[in-house]
């Protein structure tokens, strides 16, 4: 470890026992801190907790508005109306994205199920799992045939988007495509 930019001590012989004696101290206050601290710590892990999925939420939300406005943006681009988010497409997407996220799976529900839940006539759905901005995202689905009809499709009135990171930190995203 190079030491020479932070001002600390330079391993001279006679500094070695003045480290041992610092490490010693440092260990013994850690230990101190542990033992004295457990009763507070159950606590300060709920609040962490909930700081953390509040966070997530937030971050999940943010995620979600700019895919909608790119998606929309796209679809003027096309001569296309823009979506509308529509709660029932909203709740569907958000739960797939929840259960695709935990059991770290990937692939589209049966379009039967937004379609019954919502009361919808048409139904799509668009998917995407990564670490990547939504911009890369739409840009992704707008180069997938499938994935570009789905988006551009004149059947879509409005939209709902669900996005949940997973395990390894990547956005697992469901974005639902309806018209009642």
């Amino acid at each position: 470890m190079n030491t020479q930019g932070f001002g600390a001590l330079r391993p001279h012989s006679a500094t070695r026992p003045t480290i041992r004696l610092v490490l010693a101290a440092l260990m013994a206050s850690l230990v101190a801190l542990g033992l004295s601290g457990t009763v507070a710590a159950p606590a300060n892990a709920l609040q962490a907790q909930t700081a953390t999925r509040t966070a997530t939420a937030s971050a999940a939300e943010t995620y979600e508005a700019r895919v909608q406005r790119i998606v929309n943006r796209r679809r003027a681009s096309h001569g296309l109306p823009r979506l509308r988010l529509a709660a029932c497409a909203d709740g569907t997407a958000e739960n797939w994205s929840r259960y695709l996220a935990a059991n770290n799976q990937f692939f589209h529900q049966p379009m039967t199920t937004v379609l019954n839940a919502c009361g919808a006539r048409y139904a799509g759905e668009t998917l995407g799992r990564g670490s990547m901005a939504p911009r890369k995202l739409v840009r992704m689905w707008m180069n997938s045939p499938g994935h570009r009809a789905v988006l551009l499709s004149s059947k879509s009135r409005r939209i709902g988007i669900g996005a949940t990171p997973d395990a390894y930190g990547r956005w697992v995203v469901a974005a639902n495509f309806i018209r009642f």
